[in-house]
C-alpha cells in the first residue's frame, strides 16, 4: 500500500492479470464493497468486486518499484501453490482468502487494529498509507498534477485540499523561491 498509495478495497480487488511486469505498472480497475445482508430476502452480506474503482478518475496505471510486483507475484504463485497442495482451486487474487475468495476489508481493519494496540501504537487505519505516500511523493518533488492521477482524484482540489498539511517541504521551498526571485531584483 505504501508504494502504490492504493486504497485498501483496491488492493484486495487486485489480480495477478492487473499487473504489468515490462512496465512496472498496477492497473487499478475495479474495488471491492461490501453488500449488506437483506433478512427479508435471507441473505447474507458478502464482498462483491465492482468492475469500477471508487471514481472515473480511480481508473489508473499506478508505477511501483519492480521489486514490489515481483514480491506480488510471489505472494501470488505461494498462496496458488498451497491452494494445490490442499486441493483448493487456482486463484488470480493477489490477496485472496484460504478459500480463494475476495478479502473483507473489515476483517482486515480489525486485524490491523489489534496488531497495533499489541505493540502500543495508535489505531492508524490503512488510509494512513496513502497519506504517508502522498506526503513522502510531494516532498520528494512530485507536482500536484501527478500526485492527483496516482491518488485517483477526480480534482486536483481534492489533492490538494487533502494534502497540502503533509508537505512542509513545500511551504518552506515557497518561501526560498520567493526570497531568492526578491534577491535576484536587487
Amino acid at each position: 500500500m505504501l508504494a502504490s498509495a492504493l486504497r485498501i478495497n483496491e488492493l484486495l480487488a487486485l489480480t495477478i492479470d492487473d499487473l504489468d511486469f515490462s512496465t512496472n505498472e498496477i492497473t487499478v480497475s475495479k474495488t471491492l464493497m461490501w453488500k449488506a445482508a437483506n433478512r427479508k430476502f435471507g441473505t447474507k452480506g458478502q464482498v462483491v468486486c465492482k468492475n469500477t474503482p471508487k471514481t472515473d478518475s480511480g481508473n489508473r496505471s499506478v508505477s511501483v518499484p519492480g521489486e514490489i510486483l515481483e514480491g506480488l507475484r510471489s505472494f501470488h504463485n505461494e498462496m496458488n501453490e498451497c491452494f494445490e497442495k490442499n486441493g483448493l482451486p487456482q486463484t488470480k487474487l493477489i490477496f485472496p482468502t484460504i478459500y480463494g475468495n475476495y478479502m473483507c476489508d473489515r476483517n482486515e481493519r480489525a486485524t490491523l487494529k489489534k496488531r497495533l494496540a499489541s505493540m502500543g501504537l495508535p489505531e492508524y487505519g490503512f488510509h494512513l498509507f496513502r497519506h504517508t505516500h502522498a506526503s513522502l511523493m510531494l516532498n520528494a518533488g512530485l507536482n500536484w498534477k501527478e500526485l492527483q492521477v496516482r491518488m485517483g482524484h477526480k480534482s486536483i482540489s481534492t489533492t490538494m485540499d487533502t494534502y497540502a498539511e503533509l508537505a512542509p517541504k513545500k511551504k518552506a521551498a515557497a518561501v526560498n523561491i520567493f526570497l531568492d526571485k526578491i534577491a535576484s531584483l536587487s
